[in-house]
């Protein structure tokens, strides 16, 4: 079994092994369990992969779970990329890519993009000449789209400036989606203390954070929690910009920046593929996990691919993982080129708020990296001068992407030695036959509020707020009875409704209706159409609690579908 974590459990750690209730042991206990099934289910889901509508795409079982294994001769790996947008420079900065106009715009024009969405002169993202994805060829708007999309190398920031346009402060963050979302469920005054405490902001209300009905102005019940539920995209959270009445980077918004897309990334890059592990972009192509021209998901893929299947043959294949406590880590940044007006080192203006320096494993050994998961880049008041003032190799600091640039993301690898090497698959393709694949499950009325949500962009395209949902399942208890769901699939014949099951037994489903909807399903670039399928759930009283797996099989369908894990979570009453 994996080494105990410090309380003496064999569970998944928070990220950075942060402690958010630490006076209240109770509280802890309950998120602790919260968060340990939630990673649980991401990590079944990794290893699933995509055994519907994808080829050489499943059962990734040269990734294990760290919270269930040995872990004590396992070997550490810390995986780094620049925080500054990368897609930004191969399209419009002359970097390889290429974009319809053949555009390329100077370094100016890209930090400001990074910042704000818009050039130095105005010119939105909706304006700028559209760009062909090097691996499938596919001529797309500059995605993901949403306030801060375009910031999707796991980190995302916001920027306070006065009004003469200088910055005062920047706040960085790198805390996924799915960790709040579980905090929420657990304590919502809670969320709100660490707006307040982190962004510096005392006038945040419980109120501001809800998800609200769009047709009615009212909260909206998650019956999950019987409590309102959590709009991640709250004014609070939304937007490159921060001022006293919105605006704040306090978790991850972009649409592919969730844990559960960076341990299925790393899942699906355990599979060694026929073109070899010695080019980034030609490994991710073949393989399709992530964005092609990140920073992250190439070499992400390609260091896991590389930990799996050295490229010396003489070196011992290995398992592979995210390190316990999984998550995207900030790293300290170089500040050998920043200069301040008066000499002081600008290190002292960089604060972690959340996360931490350094981190010690269950087995007493340091981690490698840095674990900070918020941090803030701001010049106290008593200086008498802003950030703007201070240089960075002889260049005014006129955008927070500017400082993103001096330092890297982590995530941390681990690999465990085995005797035989990983099996070698062919590249991922689409099969003859395509099976109704299962995305995502919804308690109905908070997906009508997500999908009804209207989320303005500077892409200047449709979008709603379902894109920026997770994939935490949702809760029903042991004797609930006719549970409105809805379940998100991709069906490969739309003319009959599928039929819609649950493994583990004592759930019977009655399918009512479905339609079409768009959403980028978390961890996905772009939006998409999808079929909404509106289902009654219901959960006989003796129903064993833990996590279900969805079953969704399409009209004349023959072949028995792979259930997608963790869909739904059954408690007991």
């Amino acid at each position: 079994m994996a080494k105990p974590s410090p309380d003496g459990v064999h569970r998944f750690l928070a990220p950075a092994n942060q402690i958010d209730f630490p006076e209240d042991p109770t509280a802890q206990k309950k998120l602790n369990e919260a968060w340990n099934f939630n990673l649980t289910g991401f990590t079944d889901q990794g290893i699933t992969g995509n055994p519907w509508n994808m080829s050489n795409s499943a059962n990734n079982t040269w990734y294990f779970n760290p919270a269930q294994t040995d872990t004590a001769q396992g070997s550490y790996a810390a995986i780094q990329w620049n925080a500054f947008p990368g897609r930004l420079g191969f399209y419009f900065g002359g970097q390889g890519g290429t974009n319809a106009k053949g555009l390329v715009l100077p370094e100016e024009d890209l930090l400001a993009l990074a910042d704000t969405g818009r050039t130095k002169d105005g010119t939105p993202f909706s304006d700028l000449p559209q760009i062909t994805n090097p691996c499938s060829g596919d001529v797309s708007h500059y995605g993901p789209f949403g306030p801060r999309g375009w910031q999707d190398e796991y980190c995302e920031w916001s920027v306070e400036r006065d009004s003469q346009g200088n910055i005062l402060r920047i706040d960085f963050t790198c805390e996924n989606p799915e960790y709040w979302n579980t905090l929420w469920a657990v304590d919502p005054n809670k969320v709100l203390e660490l707006y307040r405490s982190t962004l510096g902001k005392r006038q945040i209300a419980l109120e501001d954070l809800y998800l609200m009905d769009p047709s009615t102005g009212r909260p909206v019940e998650d019956p999950s929690t019987g409590r309102p539920a959590y709009n991640p995209l709250n004014r609070w959270n939304s937007g490159p910009e921060s001022t006293a009445s919105q605006g704040g980077a306090m978790h991850l918004t972009s649409t592919p920046n969730t844990l559960q897309t960076e341990i299925g990334l790393a899942s699906a890059a355990t599979v060694p593929r026929p073109v070899g592990n010695s080019n980034a972009q030609t490994l991710i192509c073949c393989a399709q996990y992530g964005q092609p021209a990140r920073n992250s998901d190439p070499h992400i893929g390609l260091s896991v691919n590389q930990l799996v299947a050295p490229p010396n043959p003489q070196r011992p294949s290995n398992k592979a993982t995210l390190a316990n406590p999984p998550g995207l880590y900030i790293q300290m940044p170089d500040f050998s080129g920043y200069q301040t007006p008066d000499q002081t080192s600008a290190a002292e203006f960089w604060t972690i708020v959340r996360g931490t320096s350094s981190l010690t494993d269950p087995d007493g050994r340091p981690m490698p990296g840095n674990y900070i998961l918020h941090a803030t880049f701001r010049v106290p008041p008593n200086k008498r001068y802003t950030v703007s003032d201070i240089t960075i190799n002889g260049q005014k600091i006129r955008w927070a992407g500017q400082v993103a640039q001096t330092f890297l993301m982590q995530i941390t690898g681990m690999g465990l030695a085995q005797p035989s090497r990983a099996p070698v698959q062919d590249c991922v393709g689409v099969p003859s036959t395509e099976l109704a694949q299962p995305l995502q499950l919804f308690h109905s009325s908070v997906f009508s509020a997500l999908a009804g949500t209207h989320v303005p962009n500077l892409m200047g395209v449709p979008m709603n707020l379902a894109s920026n949902s997770t994939l935490i399942a949702p809760t029903v208890r042991a004797g609930d009875t006719n549970v409105p769901m809805v379940l998100t699939a991709l069906l490969p014949d739309i003319s009959a409704l599928p039929t819609v099951a649950f493994d583990g037994g004592g759930i019977t489903v009655q399918v009512q209706d479905m339609k079409s909807v768009d959403y980028a399903v978390p961890g996905n670039t772009y939006p998409g159409p999808v079929a909404a399928i509106r289902i009654l759930v219901s959960v006989q009283a003796d129903a064993a609690p833990g996590p279900r797996g969805v079953f969704v099989t399409g009209a004349g369908q023959a072949k028995t579908p792979t259930p997608f894990p963790a869909a739904l979570h059954v408690t007991s009453r």
